[in-house]
């Protein structure tokens, strides 16, 4: 059958090979290149969902209503500046349905989140992509020179994916004040509670200084462990662009067991302060380890470290996969760096023998 929109066509496709059920010679499956939480979701998220289940043969609240207020009450922020979706991957795709008409441009850094890149080729639109730095920052100049009149949409995040770089207030600003407002700007915050809790700055009120149009999205994915039920959320700059974002997503997507895991799930600060803790700690601990194995962590706050390569090192995905570990890897200007998702201490060590033990086979 041929495809009749030729743009889909064109698209590459990456299927996503899910790892087998445990690693090599049955030892553990560590599944460190998704980002996802270590931790399942706390007891009380478990039983409001397994409560919520008993509705299932009914739609779901097409509003979010509940979630919605939930969310209002914890950002401060009014229910007509906010919108709900099955995970952000959701949002980042409504934002894509608003802003762009083939031949229009998309601006977005690389490497980012590979659903920028998607999102332009699925639309028809021309991405461009702006390197980060050299220590896996936003190039926030060199972003705001992509722009052309053509430009119809900006992506950035920061946390940055897959860099971990957070943000400065100063280069938010320069960012807000710069960008035409012929431009959206979608802030991901994906990694957005990560961020805070090392001290980064809050977005929204610098957001709000802006005069073109912004939209923030956030998820449930991260610090929240409900990856596998996608609940994302975000907040934009007005109740009409609050509106664009939930006319073009799809009715009911959001499932009434996700909804009440996430209602469930903001109410509970204890378990989200306890994750970002032990985060902070295993970071620091997994950071420590490989730099010691000579890798160069790059400065960054989410559930997961980057780091360069050892030079020579070789092919080190490939062989912590071997031994059952699932890493991601990405190119910073030339150079080879893995990312590694923040798991338990066993995880950690683990991966530290297999590293030790491969780079010291290749000296």
């Amino acid at each position: 059958m041929t495809i009749p929109v030729s743009r889909v066509a064109a698209m590459p496709f990456f299927p996503l090979h899910e790892p087998p059920a445990t690693g090599p010679q049955g030892q553990p499956l560590r599944r460190l290149n998704l980002n996802e939480s270590p931790m399942p979701p706390s007891p009380g998220v478990i039983a409001a969902m397994a409560e919520a289940a008993g509705g299932a043969h009914r739609y779901p609240d097409g509003e979010a209503m509940a979630l919605m207020q939930a969310l209002s009450a914890k950002t401060g922020q009014p229910l007509d500046h906010l919108f709900v979706a099955a995970g952000s991957n959701e949002l980042l795709a409504a934002s894509a349905e608003i802003a762009l008409d083939p031949g229009d441009g998309m601006v977005a850094p690389v490497p980012g989140f590979p659903t920028y890149a998607k999102l332009a080729r699925q639309r028809g639109a021309v991405f461009t992509g702006v390197p980060v730095t050299a220590e896996g920052r936003l190039d926030i100049p060199a972003m705001l020179a992509a722009v052309t009149p053509q430009t119809r949409l900006m992506f950035v995040s920061s946390p940055h994916n897959p860099t971990g770089a957070v943000m400065t207030a100063a280069e938010i600003e320069a960012l807000v004040l710069g960008l035409p407002p012929h431009v959206l700007l979608h802030f991901d915050e994906a990694y957005y509670e990560f961020g805070r809790a090392a001290g980064g700055p809050d977005a929204l009120p610098l957001l709000a200084r802006r005069e073109g149009p912004w939209i923030a999205t956030r998820t449930f994915s991260k610090a929240y462990g409900l990856a596998g039920a996608r609940v994302g959320y975000g907040i934009a700059a007005t109740p009409v662009l609050a509106q664009a974002i939930r006319k073009v997503r799809p009715n009911f997507s959001l499932n009434i067991m996700a909804l009440a895991g996430a209602v469930t799930a903001l109410s509970e600060e204890a378990e989200l302060h306890a994750l970002l803790e032990s985060a902070a700690t295993e970071q620091a601990y997994l950071a420590k380890g490989i730099t010691e194995l000579g890798f160069t962590p790059l400065t960054g706050a989410a559930n997961f470290v980057a780091a360069l390569k050892p030079e020579g090192a070789g092919d080190l995905q490939g062989a912590l996969r071997e031994r059952g570990i699932h890493v991601s890897g990405f190119d910073l200007g030339g150079r080879a760096a893995l990312r590694i998702t923040l798991g338990t201490r066993a995880d950690h060590d683990a991966v530290l023998l297999t590293l030790r033990e491969v780079l010291t086979a290749n000296v």
